[in-house]
């Protein structure tokens, strides 16, 4: 839920909780590392703005459904969520369930005994996970955490800073909607750059603590990616093995508001970009295609350098080849190629990246490695040494990519012929190529630019002409009640 709140008075909650936050850095920057403390001083001079709320339409749907987006990019509250997300990513090893991605699944399967011949497997799918988990119960999940596992913990972890700073990201999420302010009452804070590992580790506790040590005998494998769960379940010839599967499921729904859909046991299931199925003891995968995948890739108009084409396939290459046997790998392929050509890309062209992906792919582990007894060349005595500023640092040009325009390599040969030779970044020089600005940018913008009378104050004030804007709720739903 979401209450409205007035210009004025949002102007002075937003006010207050910069203050707030930069009152809990200033008191607390000796607990910081010098890199960490750079970061905030840094941040804190940028200019910034408020999170900004606007929708996106799911076409595909009939009838069409909407997915609320807050973007937080370049607000005050996103400097300290993403230090949030940078502090718990020390904190995921305490957390035996997180999955990383398909490729980590692969692993853990690779790792597996044989099945039993009655082996099942299972998905989960949280409903609205960010919105159901509560500031307050999360929070207490993080203090059990460092209370009860502060061995699994860096010793310079600095607790109470932490979780007095995801308290204010997580309760003050002010964001605004065209001319009208919103604040979000419950849930995970909407767009926060931390809400991903905060939901996965705060729910990870539960698991760590509850369902696995409970369930130990049954789940040969339990692994959650965010809000997706994928589960190999032993089950019992007790007599009581569908007595223990129903509390499992009830166990899952026993943290906070959050509630689980399970799907049935059985001998396949899709679980991300992966079709997974048992077969003779073991489990088979191949990469999972929607039936509504429209496989739009850049078209070869599109202003995109060519390492964005080359990075396609050579990434598709090698997530086909992961994750299939040798004959749903070719008919990937064969059907990867037939899609880039709908798109308008030539034959010759996508010939010559399919060459040169396989090749990589075949030769992946025959790449040169450096050796670590390998030292770099004596530096020549007689050359200045760097300026102690810029030293072991390297200098990042971000430039704006034109089909037509200077190519990476030309910059870089401009900087070999100008600056390489005075030494002054170690490291050399880093191309960002950036995209130019599309028809995208510029017709789904997330601020809006209405006609007067048709603000969003205006609608609002249509709603609310019989009682106090303040005291009305808007749901995510797009519902206003009091």
């Amino acid at each position: 839920a979401y209450i409205y709140m007035p210009t004025d008075q949002a102007t002075v909650f937003l006010k207050k909780t910069a203050e707030s936050l930069k009152f809990l850095y200033r008191r607390n920057k000796h607990l910081l590392s010098k890199p960490e403390r750079q970061y905030f001083e840094r941040s804190f001079i940028e200019k910034h703005r408020t999170p900004m709320f606007y929708i996106i339409p799911k076409v595909q749907k009939d009838p069409v459904k909407y997915r609320p987006v807050v973007s937080c990019v370049n607000s005050f509250n996103a400097v300290f969520s993403k230090w949030l997300d940078f502090k718990m990513k020390s904190l995921l090893s305490c957390i035996p369930t997180y999955l990383k991605d398909s490729n980590a699944l692969l692993t853990d399967i690779e790792n597996l005994p044989k099945l039993p011949a009655n082996a099942k497997l299972f998905t989960a799918d949280a409903t609205a996970m960010y919105t159901n988990i509560d500031t307050d119960t999360a929070l207490e999940a993080f203090s059990f955490l460092f209370e009860h596992y502060n061995e699994e913990i860096p010793s310079d972890f600095p607790k109470a800073l932490f979780l007095s700073v995801l308290e204010i990201v997580m309760k003050r999420n002010l964001f605004q909607f065209d001319d009208t302010y919103w604040l979000q009452k419950d849930g995970t804070a909407m767009g926060t750059p931390t809400a991903c590992l905060h939901a996965t580790i705060s729910y990870g506790l539960h698991e760590r603590n509850r369902i696995l040590p409970t369930y130990k005998d049954f789940l040969l494998l339990y692994k959650r990616f965010i809000d997706d769960v994928f589960g190999i379940w032993i089950p019992h010839d007790n007599g009581l093995d569908d007595l223990a599967w129903s509390e499992f499921k009830n166990t899952m729904n026993e943290w906070g508001k959050l509630r689980w859909i399970v799907s049935d046991r059985t001998t396949s299931v899709d679980f991300l970009d992966l079709n997974l199925t048992i077969n003779n003891g073991r489990i088979l995968t191949r990469t999972f295609q929607k039936s509504m995948n429209l496989y739009l890739y850049i078209p070869p108009i599109s202003a995109h350098p060519t390492s964005c084409f080359k990075g396609l396939i050579v990434g598709n290459f090698l997530r086909f080849r992961k994750q299939n046997n040798d004959e749903n790998f070719c008919i990937l392929l064969r059907n990867f190629a037939h899609h880039l050509l709908a798109r308008g890309h030539s034959l010759k062209a996508i010939r010559k990246h399919f060459r040169n992906a396989a090749n990589l792919t075949d030769n992946k582990r025959l790449l040169p490695i450096r050796s670590p007894v390998d030292t770099p060349p004596a530096a020549d005595p007689t050359t200045p040494l760097p300026d102690p500023t810029i030293a072991n640092r390297s200098l990042y040009l971000h430039w704006e990519y034109h089909p037509s325009g200077i190519k990476r390599e030309q910059l870089r040969e401009i900087f070999k012929s100008t600056l390489a030779d005075c030494n002054p970044f170690q490291k050399g020089m880093i191309v960002a190529m950036a995209r130019p600005k599309n028809l995208r940018d510029i017709l789904t913008r997330t601020t809006l630019n209405e006609p007067e009378g048709e603000r969003a104050s205006d609608y609002y004030r249509k709603i609310c002409t019989d009682a106090s804007p303040a005291s009305h709720v808007a749901t995510s739903e797009g519902n206003t009640h009091t």
